[in-house]
C-alpha cells in the first residue's frame, strides 16, 4: 500500500461521481464502491486496464449480492418478527419509516403479495371502524 495516498482528492473524486444520484440509499451504496475501487485503483490491487473496463476478466472473487428494496427490508422485519401479530399495510408502512426506509404505500402491496404467494407472510380480511374492510398480513 502507498502511504502518499491523498485522501481528500479521492474523496472529492467519490463525491463527484455521484452527484448527480438523488436516492440518499442509492447514493451512499455507489459512494462506497466508487471510494472502495479508487483506493484500490491508488494502491494497484486492481490494475488500471481493469479499473478502466479494458483487458482481461477479474480473477477477484465474486460476492454475492445482497438484495434491497421493499420486498428485502419486509422480509428483514419478518425475520425480526414483526409479523407476530397481524399488521395492515399502514402499519407496515410506519415501521419500514421507523426503519429509514420511505416507502410509498402503493409500493408496498406488490411485494406484500409476492411474500403472501410465497408462504412467507398469510393474509387475511379484518374489518376496522365499521364495515370497512381490510387486509392484515402475519406470519404463517
Amino acid at each position: 500500500m502507498k502511504a502518499d495516498r491523498n485522501y481528500p482528492e479521492i474523496v472529492a473524486k467519490a463525491e463527484k461521481a455521484v452527484s448527480g444520484v438523488n436516492d440518499p440509499e442509492l447514493k451512499r451504496v455507489a459512494f462506497q464502491k466508487i471510494l472502495d475501487d479508487l483506493l484500490a485503483l491508488q494502491s494497484g490491487a486492481i490494475p488500471l486496464k481493469r479499473a478502466t473496463g479494458h483487458g482481461a476478466p477479474s480473477s477477484r472473487k465474486k460476492v454475492k449480492a445482497t438484495r434491497s428494496g421493499p420486498r428485502a427490508y419486509i422480509e428483514e422485519m419478518v425475520a425480526d418478527g414483526f409479523f407476530k401479530k397481524p399488521k395492515t399495510m399502514a402499519q407496515v408502512k410506519a415501521e419500514l419509516e421507523n426503519r429509514g426506509h420511505h416507502i410509498a404505500l402503493t409500493s408496498l402491496s406488490g411485494p406484500l403479495q409476492k411474500l403472501t404467494h410465497h408462504r412467507k407472510l398469510r393474509r387475511s380480511r379484518t374489518k376496522i371502524k365499521g364495515n370497512k374492510q381490510t387486509f392484515v398480513y402475519s406470519v404463517w
